[in-house]
């Protein structure tokens, strides 16, 4: 899972290994070590009517309604938006995306992720 933070955004990119684990365990994670510590991602689906996120201790979980993943679950969808309102009145935008393979090569292992609708068309 790939995880970028910006401003009052959180956006997750599920490759297909993370996608079968959402799916079959109803949870994917990312864990980033730093130093003696770690920061933890967690998406799981839940039987709840709206999606909830929340800080605890070292990680971020994001909890999603089970009818929202299984629509996001065939093949022709990319991914999904949320709005949640912040205690303080601000909101944070949270995107839930299938990781496509990169177009240009960057060094990176890409070999689980979705194919990219873009590959061999002209921009």
């Amino acid at each position: 899972m790939k995880i970028r933070l910006r401003g009052n955004s959180i956006r997750y990119r599920l490759d297909k290994v993370d996608m079968e684990l959402l799916e079959a365990t109803g949870k994917a994670e990312s864990i980033t070590h730093i130093g003696a510590s770690a920061l933890h991602f967690c998406l799981r689906g839940k039987d709840i009517a709206d999606p909830v996120i929340k800080m605890e201790h070292d990680g971020v979980h994001l909890l999603l309604p089970l009818s929202r993943l299984a629509a996001w679950y065939a093949p022709d969808q990319v991914g999904f938006e949320l709005v949640l309102p912040n205690a303080d009145g601000s909101e944070l935008t949270i995107l839930v995306e299938k990781d496509f393979k990169c177009l240009t090569d960057r060094n990176e292992d890409d070999s689980q992720a979705f194919d990219n609708p873009m590959a061999g068309k002209n921009c």
